[in-house]
């Protein structure tokens, strides 16, 4: 058996997402999304290895299955984490900030919950209902979006080795080096 080693990826990277679903789904989850299995994405989840790369079709494969099964949505969230990062969204760690966003999402969760519980006591849900169950999630999601941004999540890893040098593919991942 081989000695597993930890591998440090970035918070809402796509390493980091990757790695969150083999985790959540494992092998057989993967290979009902995708047909690939658990090796394979491994290798895409190391931030190290040279073939590294998830295609769309992955991708939007993995996120259909695990929000079908009531995970979320774990590489779309990493998707806009890191471009909110990208497009100029500074990290703001004044503490203040911070614990008043973390009310605020603490409020908005009670929102949530009161709507979601108000709208299914009879045992089914209007179309004002879910409208309205809709707008108190967008609401917590601007919020969350809001906290992220603030401790500075969604650092896009620059795959270079600790010396600074650019990471090679290996000749026997046969892919092209750049």
């Amino acid at each position: 058996m081989k000695e597993k080693r930890y591998i440090k990826r970035n918070p809402y990277s796509i390493e980091d997402g990757i790695k969150d679903i083999i985790e959540k789904i494992g092998d057989k989850g993967l290979r009902e999304a995708t047909g690939k299995g658990k090796d394979t994405f491994l290798k895409k989840s190391n931030p190290e290895h040279p073939g590294r790369h998830i295609d769309l079709k992955d991708a939007v494969d993995l996120d259909i299955y695990c929000r079908t099964n009531g995970l979320g949505t774990p590489l779309l969230e990493s998707y806009k984490t890191i471009l909110d990062k990208a497009t100029g969204v500074t990290s703001n760690y004044k503490p203040d900030e911070i614990r008043k966003t973390v009310t605020k999402i603490l409020e908005e969760l009670g929102d949530v919950s009161e709507t979601v519980s108000s709208a299914i006591k009879d045992g089914k849900v209007t179309e004002t209902e879910k409208n309205n169950i809709s707008k108190e999630i967008k609401e917590l999601e601007i919020q969350i979006s809001t906290i992220k941004k603030q401790v500075g999540l969604g650092e896009k890893h620059d795959y270079k080795y600790k010396t600074g040098e650019k990471i090679k593919n290996r000749d026997e991942d046969g892919l092209k080096s750049d």
